[in-house]
């Protein structure tokens, strides 16, 4: 299960990101280190454009179960998700393709 990014420092770690790539309403911005090493940290940045907090919520929950099947594949560092407004419109598995082809881009996920 990827870890959290929750400190001041971490989130700071982002202003000048690794890597990036985007895929439909998902952006992803990945910077190595700053954790531990082997260990993938997580944020999530979902608007309150995007939904009441009930669909923030579900989107956030869908997320982290995605990124906890991809885990193993992944690069460690931290990983920053932006959901966009049309997020709420998509099944499981359409944001599960957005997911994969946005870490793709970003080059942080191992085939």
């Amino acid at each position: 299960m990827p870890g959290r990014v929750h400190t001041r420092r971490q989130f700071a770690l982002f202003a000048r990101p690794s890597a990036r790539g985007s895929s439909g309403p998902l952006r992803i911005s990945f910077v190595e280190g700053g954790s531990p090493a082997s260990q993938v940290n997580v944020a999530f940045a979902i608007s309150r454009k995007v939904g009441n907090a009930v669909e923030r919520n579900l989107i956030r929950r869908r997320l982290r179960a995605l990124c906890d099947e991809m885990t193993p594949s992944l690069k460690s560092g931290n990983y920053l998700i932006r959901a966009a407004i049309e997020t709420p419109t998509l099944t499981y598995d359409e944001l599960r393709t957005h997911l994969k082809n946005a870490l793709e881009r970003c080059k942080t996920l191992e085939k």
